[in-house]
């Protein structure tokens, strides 16, 4: 995170609402709802799984696509997030052990508290 590769593909592999995005979800919803397939069917699957693409209509893209917008670009990316899951939660079981190795019943107390 953060490096000059992963900066690049955040912006190579950037989803876009475009026609063919719209052109997907349309052929997903008309599967599942005018020919009763499941979401999870494979006719749906064929069309979305390659971009983990979900059968949903977006309000902006259907109102403000024809000005060129790009409802992707509103969404922040979530860095506490990504931080959360990745260094506090190892920092966190460093911790943890450091505690265990000291004396086995502090991890306990540290429940307690």
């Amino acid at each position: 995170m953060g490096m000059k590769r992963d900066m690049k593909e955040r912006d190579a592999l950037a989803r876009v609402d475009s026609e063919a995005w719209r052109r997907k979800i349309n052929a997903a919803r008309e599967i599942i709802y005018q020919k009763n397939y499941a979401v999870d069917s494979a006719p749906v699957e064929l069309i979305l799984k390659e971009e983990s693409l979900v059968p949903t209509k977006n309000a902006f893209s259907q109102k403000l696509s024809k000005f060129g917008f790009n409802f992707f670009s509103m969404f922040v990316v979530d860095i506490m997030h990504e931080f959360e899951l990745g260094v506090w939660k190892e920092l966190f079981i460093h911790l943890l052990r450091i505690l265990d190795a000291q004396d086995k019943t502090l991890i306990n107390e540290l429940d307690r508290r």
